[in-house]
């Protein structure tokens, strides 16, 4: 296609930003998909440590359901997945989240995030006191850093 494009004249650079950027910017996100999932399998393959392979199956299992949640209109399209897979996809989404729960600090810790109270946001601590009390330039009123393992769930 693109060659019979550039055969009319047109110039290379109007051709790849106009006619053919979003097929070029498809192509290099699925590229990446691709070598990110590859290199995570590679990974869990190797890893000897249960604990750090169960948080590495879990946080890849996540984020691969999250790409074909966002593209689920194109697998079905494309005869990928059945419809009555597409239709189980949020319970599945659900249902992982709470299999990465408690796994969520160990993933956070492993990304080196300072435990410094001040650098998180209110979110990230005690939210409800936060935002029960009037002054909301008072950060300390969130308190510590929330911890999935103590708490067990986030509350509401």
């Amino acid at each position: 296609m693109q060659k019979k494009i550039m055969e009319q004249g047109k110039a290379f650079f109007d051709v790849w930003m106009y006619e053919v950027s979003d097929e070029i910017q498809s192509v290099a996100q699925a590229f990446g998909e691709r070598y990110m999932l590859q290199g995570a399998l590679d990974t869990i393959e190797k890893c000897s440590h249960p604990g750090v392979k169960e948080v590495l199956v879990q946080a890849t299992f996540l984020h691969m359901l999250t790409i074909i949640k966002q593209n689920s209109a194109w697998y079905l399209l494309n005869n990928v997945i059945s419809s009555a897979a597409a239709s189980k996809l949020d319970d599945q989404f659900d249902a992982a989240v709470k299999a990465f729960l408690p796994h969520m600090n160990t993933a956070v810790d492993g990304l080196g995030v300072p435990k410094i109270k001040a650098l998180h946001g209110t979110i990230a601590r005690d939210y409800v006191a936060f935002n029960e009390q009037d002054d909301y330039d008072n950060m300390q009123a969130a308190g510590d850093i929330f911890d999935f393992r103590r708490t067990g769930a986030p509350r509401l």
